[in-house]
């Protein structure tokens, strides 16, 4: 029988194999599947730009890689280690360690608010409380385990085609969070006490969003709905999602945007469908989330279904 740390070991080859024929370019690569990106640098570099980074998880596979937050210190994470982003936050920028013919490698996974939320209200629903609260933190490095390794590969498998990737691949990251809830690393996703007093009102409003994207919202009128004063309710959303309302129907915008271009619509049809009230509003929000413009990250995406072989 192999030591588990041979286990583990393979694993991250395995994944890696995944990984590296997905990342074709320098730096970025996104997948078909909205959420799930890929890493590729060919040499050490340092990005001192700002960006914001969503509640997700980074595996990285080969290389090392040291960000800096503005709420915490600087994390550093090799290859077999997980970065978990528990809320929406910013990085002042990042280090990255290549050598000659070993690229850094690493598979990035946004985790949708709405999902996170939906996961703790199902284990809440089955009696399986989450691990005791530690110190607070948005970010936190932990070595992978066989169970979300394993997740990770069946999501690579399952964006290759249309019907995989729209049946089996959401059923691969609702296992990726549980097993992050489940984990000692689910109070960086939530905070425990919070989730259990007001997670079903706030799944709620997020269902509300979601139906009703294209029409103007207000923190007001989701605030009434959640039986709440607006700023009761911000705070109390933010504690349970890890984003701000108002960011939370801002992405799931972008996303609608995002699904809209991936379709075949044009950038500038996109707007008003997904609920913008102007072109430059669009733009800008776009480029800042997927780090590219429509027309650009169109482009980009084709390359990437071409290279990898998707349908």
């Amino acid at each position: 029988m192999h030591r588990p740390d041979h286990a583990l070991a393979a694993a991250v080859a395995r994944l890696l194999d995944g990984v590296a024929p997905r990342a074709i370019a320098e730096g970025r690569t996104d997948s078909p599947y909205p959420g799930l990106r890929y890493y590729r640098f060919s040499s050490s570099v340092v990005h001192e730009k700002t960006q914001r980074l969503m509640p997700g998880i980074v595996v990285v596979l080969q290389g090392r890689k040291t960000v800096r937050l503005f709420s915490d210190d600087a994390l550093a994470y090799a290859a077999g280690d997980c970065l978990v982003l528990g809320a929406e936050v910013l990085c002042r920028g990042t280090v990255v360690e290549a050598g000659s013919g070993r690229p850094y490698l690493a598979i990035h996974l946004d985790l949708p608010p709405a999902l996170l939320v939906k996961a703790f209200v199902a284990l809440a629903d089955a009696g399986v409380g989450l691990p005791a609260a530690h110190q607070a933190k948005t970010a936190y490095v932990v070595a992978a385990d066989l169970g979300l390794l394993g997740a990770f590969e069946r999501l690579l498998l399952a964006i290759d085609t249309l019907p995989d990737r729209y049946t089996l691949a959401p059923l691969a990251v609702e296992e990726i969070a549980v097993r992050l809830l489940r984990s000692p690393l689910a109070w960086t996703l939530r905070d425990a006490a919070a989730m259990t007093r007001s997670a079903a009102r706030i799944q709620r409003t997020m269902q509300y969003m979601q139906a009703e994207l294209r029409r103007p919202i207000t923190l007001a009128e989701l605030a009434e709905r959640a039986s709440m004063s607006p700023s009761h309710f911000a705070h109390t959303f933010r504690q349970v999602a890890g984003v701000s309302p108002m960011r939370h129907l801002r992405n799931l915008r972008l996303d609608e945007a995002r699904a809209q271009l991936v379709a075949g619509a044009r950038p500038g049809e996109v707007v008003f469908l997904a609920g913008f009230d102007s072109a430059a509003h669009f733009h800008r929000e776009f480029k800042r989330r997927f780090d590219a413009t429509p027309s650009e990250y169109v482009r980009r995406l084709g390359a990437s279904v071409d290279r990898s072989g998707g349908q």
